[in-house]
């Protein structure tokens, strides 16, 4: 479903009207909010109006979307904007669905709307989205306020993006915004939840894997086949006891629920008090293996587990996967590529150009120049060429936080160190046979390069 606002006046001029028309066309825009202009009352369910808003519920035609859409139209004196800024607030208290406030606020409440209740702003257009069109000697714009674009809605609704078009016959910019956007990322890759270490049967499946059989063609690559075993084993556990934890909760929840209201009708049933204490236990667990799981994709690192934070942790993470995110792109040209494969085409064309072609020739170091310069001393010397200590690769392992991001294994620091006692043999071999061949392994070797959007 797509929603679009647009601050055009003097819709009683043809030519404008045509505009719209091929905008609300071009983009299949489903709602649009034109600001500034009169239009009739009509195929809206309007909840409430004032001079600076107009509330209504919008509903896509299979009913899988729904929103309370307010467009709004802020003033720019601070006394003429604070009854807008009361009526906001007044009208909050009765919505109960996702609640979306879209339009020309000019700014924000409070300092923290600019963040939480943001929405991804990409476009043609994203740091302007008013000018006087050049009049005079002296072009003024207004800057984009974020506020412009506030979400108020649940989680759910996060994966939504603000594209600000080119202003055309108005001075005002388009906002054009899509709503669920799914473009199908493909498989996720393997990742070690930090929760999964405290499962009873969590060493039993590192030892089993480790134990398979390997090729002897070098240390390292028997610990990348024997981390792939593990991998497979650490899948099927995770699928087994902890797939699908949040319908879980809900389950154990109303469970919880039922054999409670046994418990009010007979306090004095040993067998109902003991399967409430289990089903308590049981959904304490899961409450904090998922607060654990969205406070490691949060990527949130000042707070701890343990303090119910897991809304926050959630808030975070969908905020986070929103933002990192690449839902749209212009090419050179300025066309909207929106797709997956225009671009994952674009962004490979980009970087081939932008690293060009293997240099013929190379440019030597000068050694009389270097020989010049401080030197080492010959004990200094002597100490990088020492062969690596086991206790050098523990203190190095334990140095690792464990909130760090995991490698292209999907194995983070916590993982080693739980395992520790199994692995690490083969890991002091690995990393001795590196020092001394100077070979790495080109699995292990491998480097992901992620493009995050610049917000």
């Amino acid at each position: 479903m797509n929603i679009s606002t647009w601050n055009v006046r003097g819709l009683n001029d043809p030519i404008k009207v045509v505009e719209i028309k091929k905008l609300l066309a071009s983009n299949n825009i489903s709602v649009v909010a034109l600001l500034e202009t009169k239009v009739q009352e009509k195929n809206i369910q309007l909840l409430h109006k004032t001079e600076f808003c107009v509330h209504y519920n919008v509903t896509i035609k299979n009913g899988l979307f729904s929103t309370t859409f307010s467009a709004v139209y802020g003033l720019h004196s601070v006394d003429i904007r604070r009854p807008m800024w009361r009526d906001i607030t007044n009208f909050s208290s009765t919505v109960t669905c996702p609640w979306l406030a879209m339009g020309d606020l000019n700014a924000v409440l409070l300092v923290a709307d600019r963040g939480w209740l943001s929405l991804k702003v990409v476009g043609v257009t994203t740091y302007y989205s008013w000018s006087n069109k050049g009049q005079g000697n002296l072009r003024i714009c207004s800057r984009i306020d974020r506020a412009i674009a506030n979400a108020l809605w649940h989680s759910k609704f996060v994966d939504a993006v603000v594209d600000y078009l080119p202003p055309g016959i108005s001075d005002h910019s388009p906002l054009f915004m899509s709503c669920n956007i799914h473009l199908g990322g493909g498989s996720r890759p393997f990742k070690f939840f930090n929760y999964m270490a405290d499962h009873a049967k969590f060493l039993d499946v590192v030892k089993k894997g480790w134990d398979v059989s390997c090729p002897r063609s070098g240390s390292m690559l028997k610990v990348w086949t024997k981390l792939k075993a593990v991998k497979q084993g650490l899948k099927e556990l995770h699928h087994k006891d902890f797939a699908k934890f949040d319908e879980r909760i809900e389950g154990l929840r109303a469970d919880l629920g039922q054999i409670q209201t046994q418990l009010a009708a007979c306090p004095t049933d040993s067998n109902v008090q003991q399967s409430e204490r289990e089903c308590s236990e049981a959904l304490k667990k899961f409450l904090h293996i998922q607060e654990s799981a969205y406070r490691q994709k949060a990527r949130i690192q000042w707070l701890q587990v343990g303090d119910s934070n897991s809304k926050f942790f959630f808030s975070a993470m969908k905020e986070r996967i929103a933002r990192n995110s690449i839902d749209i792109l212009y090419d050179d040209s300025r066309k909207k590529l929106s797709t997956t494969q225009e671009i994952q085409e674009e962004v490979s064309s980009f970087y081939k150009q932008l690293i060009g072609t293997a240099a013929s020739s190379l440019i030597g170091v000068d050694v009389g120049v270097v020989r010049k310069g401080k030197q080492l001393s010959a004990s200094d010397a002597e100490m990088l060429v020492v062969p690596i200590s086991d206790a050098e690769i523990d203190a190095t392992i334990k140095g690792i936080d464990i909130n760090k991001a995991p490698g292209l294994d999907g194995f983070n620091s916590l993982f080693f160190l739980k395992a520790w006692g199994i692995v690490k043999a083969d890991i002091y071999e690995a990393v001795k046979e590196f020092f001394r061949t100077g070979v790495m392994l080109k699995q292990v070797n491998n480097t992901s390069v992620t493009l995050v959007p610049k917000i």
